[in-house]
């Protein structure tokens, strides 16, 4: 349970959110990334849900930031969401400010330009507004051992 508005406790549902991407290139290329999507329901149910996508023509850093944002806005509630992934450049633009920075600088960085993926950078500020959003080591599932 987390606090409210009014003193109210919120209990949050708690989602697992696993990241896979594929991508072939560098920095650009073609790539398919998948989101799998744990979580126990207040009726004590396990689901399982699945979110991708893809790019022709981009970063991998893009590609995974694309699924994370496609997932998050498949959440209809406010969430606590535990994101596992490898990618140490998303996580980074969180843990170390960038992302809360960029925005307050009207989605420029410091050199005055505006980060490359800017639309999807915005979805997740706003889905991290929404949502109670953590960080945890990419674990490999068998989900993902079974895609072709």
């Amino acid at each position: 349970m987390l606090g409210g508005e009014g003193g109210k406790a919120v209990e949050y549902l708690k989602v697992d959110i696993y990241i896979h991407a594929k991508h072939k290139g560098n920095p650009r290329g073609a790539g398919e990334a998948t989101a799998i999507l744990e979580f126990i329901s207040r009726k004590n149910e396990a689901h399982i849900r699945k979110a991708t996508a893809a790019v022709e023509n981009d970063t991998k850093n893009a590609l995974t930031l694309k699924v994370i944002v496609t997932a998050l806005k498949m959440l209809i509630k406010p969430c606590e969401v535990v994101l596992h992934t490898d990618n140490e450049y998303i996580k980074s633009c969180v843990a170390l400010g960038w992302l809360e920075t960029w925005r307050q600088q009207d989605w420029r960085k410091a050199n005055g330009k505006q980060p490359a993926n800017m639309e999807l950078w915005k979805g997740f500020y706003i889905s991290m507004q929404i949502h109670k959003i953590t960080f945890m080591p990419y674990e490999d599932r068998q989900e993902f051992n079974n895609e072709n």
